[in-house]
């Protein structure tokens, strides 16, 4: 079918026609060709910079992990040195303040005792600043562990004033307690972790003491319902010290930070205890803050937030004459691990008044033998030994309790490894509990009492008297 407009040209005009519609497609062809040709550029520019992109992320990926593995690297590291140098501190430690402990038992005369007093403290601050170091420690990692136990904070206040009014008299303050809101009726149950909140008042009732000469040191505390019906436990310790200026203030609460710094400073300390009390006191839904001025004394008041809790009974206190006659129900055979002479020193020290059948051995290979042979009713395990470690031992001798289906023997960790990931792993490991160095004799015994209490009570036996806890003594 012909097209009209065509059928009226002349053939002059339809050739100019077909020029034309030729050169009109020829344009349009090479205007096709130059977009394909941009665009195959384009293309090849975004496949080039796909391909870059690729490349540093790849590169930038490579990056982190590289600087995660050194960062865990790090840490792992700062964790071992840290573990190493708890351990190496905490040895020589459990034996000066071991020995004092036993000093402490024999007849003294006064100045002698005033120099054991001092000793015993000296030990005492060291083990401190040990924890807290560690403390911070586990702050930085994220791994500080809190309880949230049932409470009589008023009952706990109390136990805190008792300990430092002594202290704060013999300095020749006066010390007053003061409960406000929701305390000053008597009991107030809450859920709270006992031990941190004892930490953090601790510390501020001790900075107290060291920076004030003269005047009084108050204590108070208070606890606020709130609208959803948590609790604000608040504790406050005023002083008349020295006071603080603003820029000392400032950096109170850094880590490593002091208020006064210069080798001429009067007091001493290492700058972390506020920090720590803060950190606490933040994990606890509260904070810590001061007020001061340079020569007007300070106010720290302390926060907590805190859960309405039913009161308990009050159980045996593991120290109790009642507990502790568990250690007295017979001649218990109890093994002990520990490759120190100095530490089989301090053990035989605080256990020598029961009568107990100790076996003393000083590597983890003769504590399996002496196992097998003695069937002892308890094993205190040291972990750091020759030839065979405290967790390796206790690893054998549970399989083959498993292996004889015999009842597992309570196996007690007595260990200067005492960062928390330590203490998991030798419970996981098969220990029954861990008593960290330098041993503190209540929580041994306590410990102690404890495990034995599960274990059957055999009928007395009339025998020769003994010298109590010098049975089966090898080298103590």
């Amino acid at each position: 079918m012909s097209d009209p407009a065509y059928d009226a040209m002349t053939p002059e005009e339809l050739r100019a026609a077909l020029m034309q519609e030729r050169a009109l497609r020829a344009e349009l062809e090479e205007s096709v060709e130059r977009k394909s040709h941009s665009l195959r550029r384009a293309n090849a520019s975004l496949v080039s910079l796909a391909r870059q992109i690729d490349r540093m992320v790849k590169e930038r990926t490579e990056d982190l992990a590289r600087d995660r593995a050194e960062a865990e690297a790090e840490s792992a590291a700062k964790t071992q040195f840290l573990a190493t140098m708890s351990h190496e501190i905490r040895t020589p430690l459990n034996g000066v303040l071991g020995m004092a402990s036993a000093l402490a038992d024999t007849e003294l005369a006064e100045r002698q005792s005033q120099i054991l007093g001092v000793l015993r403290e000296s030990g005492q601050l060291l083990l401190n600043i040990v924890d807290d170091i560690l403390d911070l420690s586990k702050i930085e990692e994220g791994k500080l562990e809190l309880e949230r136990l049932p409470t009589d904070v008023v009952a706990l206040i109390e136990t805190v004033y008792r300990q430092f009014k002594p202290r704060i008299e013999a300095k020749g303050l006066n010390f007053s307690s003061i409960y406000g809101e929701g305390l000053a009726q008597g009991p107030a149950w809450v859920h709270i972790d006992p031990t941190r909140f004892q930490q953090v008042l601790t510390n501020l009732l001790s900075n107290a003491i060291k920076f004030t000469d003269t005047g009084a040191i108050a204590l108070s505390s208070s606890l606020v319902l709130q609208h959803d019906g948590e609790l604000i436990l608040c504790v406050a310790v005023r002083d008349t010290g020295v006071g603080l200026t603003d820029a000392q203030v400032e950096r109170l609460f850094q880590p490593y930070m002091q208020a006064d710094a210069s080798v001429a400073r009067s007091h001493g300390g290492t700058g972390l205890g506020l920090a720590i009390a803060r950190q606490i006191c933040e994990r606890m839904g509260g904070t810590l803050t001061c007020r001061s001025h340079e020569g007007d004394g300070s106010e720290f008041c302390a926060t907590f937030r805190a859960a309405p809790a039913e009161p308990v009974v009050s159980s045996h206190d593991p120290q109790d004459e009642n507990e502790l006659e568990v250690l007295r129900a017979q001649r218990w055979k109890v093994l002990v691990a520990e490759d120190n002479r100095t530490n089989r020193m301090v053990l035989h020290h605080i256990l020598r008044g029961y009568d107990l059948d100790l076996h003393w051995v000083d590597n983890g290979e003769e504590a399996v033998k002496t196992w097998r042979q003695e069937r002892p009713d308890l094993v205190l395990m040291d972990v750091n030994m020759p030839q065979l470690d405290g967790v390796s031992a206790t690893s054998v001798i549970r399989q083959e309790e498993a292996d004889a289906q015999a009842a597992p023997v309570p196996i007690i960790a007595v260990s200067a490894n005492a960062l928390v990931h330590q203490i998991k792993s030798y419970l996981a490991s098969g220990m029954t509990d861990h008593v960290a160095k330098p041993i503190r004799k209540k929580k041994l015994l306590s410990a102690m009492a404890r495990a034995l209490k599960s274990r059957p009570t055999l009928p007395p036996v009339p025998e020769e008297p003994a010298d109590k806890g010098a049975a089966r003594v090898l080298s103590p």
